[in-house]
């Protein structure tokens, strides 16, 4: 990266936010936060800027955070501003984007804080990916909140059997198939708890090499509970109209959450009646058919209820700044909040959101007699294999592959 003082970099920071015109007291609020970052840099006899420095700035606040010494709204901003700036540095530009929630003080034992703040520094020293920094962080708080509860107050007293105890716990809060990238951020936390002499033995060899995929009966919506969640949709408000749109993307087209997020105005062809992209996940691209009723929600939320911007995203905040919805977890937020109020898929453990759409639109697919390698396609899968979990929705055709018990006798004497 190219050098530059801070003080330049605040400067270009401010200027190219202005178009977003806000408040006097916002600006305030971000000129105080420069210049507590300012303090910090100067306190480390620093007045180029640094993206490592930057970051230790935020962990440090968060460790304060975390001990009471720094005030919510402090942190909050702290944050803001920061990743303002590094945006600016990394980009040429700021996008308008909601920081990520970092949470509140999870320990009630005062030295799983500070392993917690140590270990996501460490990663943040690194320089891992956000979305790797983001799992390591949730699996060792995870971890380290099972231990308190079971009541270990300190990683030496750990044996092998407590790691392989709380796999099972764990499988509780993630996917089956997400089990072994889950595994391996528990193996990196542990390799870090040795590397500073927390546990008095190598707890990794707790850990499976492998973790193998069960069949799992995939979850989908009935037509009931589609048009109660429909019925839950005031579509004469704005936000009601975005989000029927987007309930439609994925409902009936099963489109991933990120690529709702990042749908642009030029890749519905209207003349072929066609959604055209480029996968996020798979990099690939993908063309679907746009069926009438989607199509016809679309054009809705594009002619009366989309704010005036030039973002070529189709999907926008309902609020100044008008840019793109923040990610896919502002997609699961506004479906899942669709299913609450039609009181839909509320049980404990019971997938919500896109991924449920998803699998409800393979699921009627395939009930529709559509052979497995064409859902495959329309799904976007990079695996055809992956489209084979889908057999497990399809009850009636599964009805007819069961055998009857025609020809087995069975005596009394056969049953003790």
């Amino acid at each position: 990266m190219e050098k530059i003082f801070l003080d330049d970099l605040i400067d270009k920071t401010r200027e190219s936010i202005k178009f977003l015109k806000h408040s006097k007291s916002t600006q305030w609020q971000f000129d105080y936060g420069w210049r507590k970052l300012c303090d910090y840099f100067a306190k480390h006899k620093s007045t180029q800027f640094s993206n490592r420095l930057a970051n230790r700035y935020i962990m440090e606040s968060h460790q304060m955070y975390e001990i009471g010494t720094l005030a919510e709204w402090k942190f909050k901003l702290i944050r803001k501003t920061t990743n303002m700036l590094l945006q600016y540095y990394e980009n040429g530009n700021v996008k308008w984007t909601k920081v990520p929630s970092w949470g509140k003080p999870s320990f009630k034992v005062p030295l799983y804080i500070q392993i917690s703040n140590n270990y996501i520094n460490q990663l943040v020293i690194k320089e891992y990916g956000q979305g790797t920094i983001e799992l390591r962080k949730s699996v060792s708080k995870k971890f380290l909140s099972y231990l308190e509860q079971e009541g270990f107050h300190d990683l030496s007293e750990l044996k092998l059997t407590n790691v392989t105890q709380f796999i099972p716990y764990a499988s509780k809060f993630y996917q089956t198939t997400s089990m072994g990238t889950v595994l391996s951020a528990l193996r990196s936390f542990l390799t870090f708890a040795a590397s500073m002499q927390l546990t008095s033995i190598d707890l990794t060899r707790a850990i499976p090499s492998g973790f193998g995929r069960k069949t799992t009966i995939i979850p989908m919506i009935t037509i009931k509970e589609e048009e109660k969640m429909i019925a839950e949709i005031d579509r004469k408000t704005v936000t009601g109209k975005r989000g029927y749109a987007i309930l439609l993307l994925a409902l009936r087209l099963g489109l991933r959450a990120v690529d709702i997020v990042n749908l642009k105005l030029e890749n519905i062809k209207w003349r072929t009646n066609t959604i055209e992209i480029i996968q996020q996940k798979t990099g690939r691209a993908l063309t679907i058919p746009l069926l009438a009723d989607t199509g016809n929600a679309i054009i809705d939320y594009v002619l009366h209820g989309r704010p005036d911007s030039q973002e070529s995203y189709v999907f926008l905040r309902s609020q100044a700044p008008y840019f793109k919805l923040s990610g896919h977890s502002s997609i699961y937020h506004i479906l899942s909040r669709y299913m609450k109020r039609a009181g839909i898929r509320q049980s404990n453990g019971e997938r919500k959101g896109s991924h449920c759409c998803r699998h409800t639109a393979a699921a009627r697919l395939l009930a529709a007699e559509t052979p497995l390698p064409l859902i495959s396609s329309l799904l976007g899968h990079a695996n055809k294999n992956s489209t084979m979990v889908y057999l497990s929705t399809d009850l009636e055709h599964l009805r007819a592959c069961a055998l009857g018990l025609d020809g087995i006798e069975v005596v009394k004497e056969d049953l003790l």
